[in-house]
Formats: structure tokens, C-alpha cells, sequence
């Protein structure tokens, strides 16, 4: 199966709707009937978050493939068009269904009281899924030249998200700022390469370090990456708001903005 990554995608920094969606899709008829083994599979997913507790990520690529993408949307669609009597709207309802027979009410009560608490719109939610289905994308994508993209780049504001472990090195970060450099590797692939600032706190010299590489294809608005010894495909990320000399893509689950080094 050719799995569709799309939830790699974050689309939205607010975690309380992750129980909403799982719930929604799986007490719904049509799921269970069009896709048992999708639903059986996200149904164990959902039971392992209900007994830690734990719905911090939307995450349907373990089911997600080219094969049921048309399938998904359909199940979607339904959901959408129903949005306004959705099961989810009433706690009691919820704690009724069928998926938590035989449970511990009173724990599963303030499970559910709390992930259904100032849930964002849920129309605008199913919208941007069922628009990242059909567009396999949550963003707008640029659709760029990958001659454009050939440079050195920089983060414009600070992130530790790609800091690397230092306990056993002699170095120590300085600031959080990424540097990107985008290079011809061969005749299929670029470098993708991003290094941070660190001083060696011994001899106090500063200087660059790789902290995260991959080999790219650079295509339909999208980075795809590959592991940069193997070539073995890993995901591909979104490159949007490309505007000359910045643009903004994702690497490991957090938005960067870079703009080309050279410029002011």
C-alpha cells in the first residue's frame, strides 16, 4: 500500500479535537461497514488513547493510503454534512455509545469532559481535513523551481526544535537559529541539510554543526525527503509562502520560516 503522510502535516497548534474526529469517524456506520480493517485498526489506536489518557496528535496515516483516499473522503463528507447533530455534542450521548461499553463511567466521564471542553469550530475543522484529503496537502503549496530554492538559508526566529542531545560532546548551543543549505547532490536528488551554531566551551570557538539531513526530490510543491544514505523514502513536507527569498516548510512536525542568508 502507498501510504499518504498527510498528518505528518501539523494544521493546527490546538490538541482538544483529536478525540472529536476519532470518535466521529468511528461511531460512524458507514466507516465500520465500508472499511472494517480501518476501522478495527484506528478502534485499537482509540482504546490505547483512552486508557493513557492520551489524545495529543490526529493521526490517520497508519490507515491512510492512494487506495482508500476516495473512501475516507466519502466518510468525511458524510460526517461534514452532519456536523450540526454530531453525537460529540453531548457528553451524556458520548458516554452512551457503543465504543465504551463495559467501562469505568466515572473515569471515562472526565476523559470526555475534558476533550470535549472548548473544542475549536468543528466546521472549519472537517473543512481543512477534508481539504487536506483531497489536496494531500494542508497548506497552499508553491509550486517552485528547485533551481529557486539552491542556497543557503537561515531560520528567522528561534526554535530549539532541532537541538541534538550535547551531553556527551563539548559543545554548547548558541542561540536556536537553523541554517539551511540546499544543494545539488546527483541526478536525482539534493542535499537537505540544517546545522546549528555551537561553541566548544574548551578551546571557546564557535562554529556549525549538521543537525539534521536528508536526501530531497523537490516536486509539485513539496519536499520529499529520503534518508541520506539509504535513499529509502521517509515523507514529504509542504514549501509554502515562497516569496523569492523566504519561504516556509516542516521539518520534523514544526513550521521554520527561512530567508536566503545573503539577504538583509
Amino acid at each position: 500500500m502507498n501510504q499518504l503522510k498527510i498528518f505528518d502535516q501539523t494544521f493546527t497548534d490546538k490538541k482538544n479535537f483529536v478525540f472529536l474526529i476519532l470518535f466521529e469517524l468511528l461511531i460512524n456506520p458507514e466507516f465500520e461497514e465500508m472499511m472494517p480493517i480501518e476501522y478495527n485498526k484506528l478502534l485499537s489506536e482509540f482504546n490505547q488513547n483512552i486508557k493513557y489518557n492520551s489524545f495529543s496528535k490526529l493521526d490517520l496515516n497508519i490507515v491512510l493510503n492512494h487506495e482508500n483516499k476516495a473512501s475516507f473522503i466519502k466518510i468525511f463528507e458524510s460526517i461534514n454534512s452532519n456536523r450540526f447533530k454530531l453525537t460529540s455534542s453531548d457528553l451524556n450521548q458520548v458516554i452512551k455509545s457503543k465504543l465504551f461499553l463495559n467501562q469505568d463511567y466515572r473515569r471515562l466521564g472526565s476523559i470526555i469532559y475534558k476533550e470535549l471542553d472548548n473544542k475549536i469550530y468543528v466546521t472549519d475543522l472537517f473543512n481543512t481535513i477534508l481539504n487536506g484529503l483531497k489536496f494531500e496537502t494542508f497548506y497552499e503549496l508553491s509550486i517552485v523551481d528547485a533551481n529557486e530554492l539552491l542556497d543557503e538559508w537561515v531560520s528567522i526566529r528561534e526554535s530549539g526544535q532541532l537541538r541534538i542531545n550535547y551531553n556527551m560532546t563539548d559543545w554548547t548551543p548558541i542561540g536556536s537559529k537553523i541554517e539551511l543549505k540546499i544543494e545539488k547532490f546527483n541526478v536525482d536528488f539534493y542535499k537537505f541539510i540544517c546545522l546549528a551554531t555551537v561553541r566548544n566551551y574548551n578551546s571557546e570557538e564557535s562554529f556549525l554543526i549538521n543537525v539534521y539531513e536528508t536526501n530531497v526530490q523537490i516536486k509539485d510543491g513539496f519536499f520529499y525527503h529520503f534518508h541520506f544514505q539509504t535513499n529509502a523514502f521517509l515523507y514529504k513536507k509542504p514549501i509554502y509562502e515562497f516569496e523569492n527569498d523566504t519561504f516556509k516548510t516542516i521539518i520534523a512536525d514544526y513550521e521554520f520560516v527561512f530567508k536566503r542568508k545573503n539577504k538583509n
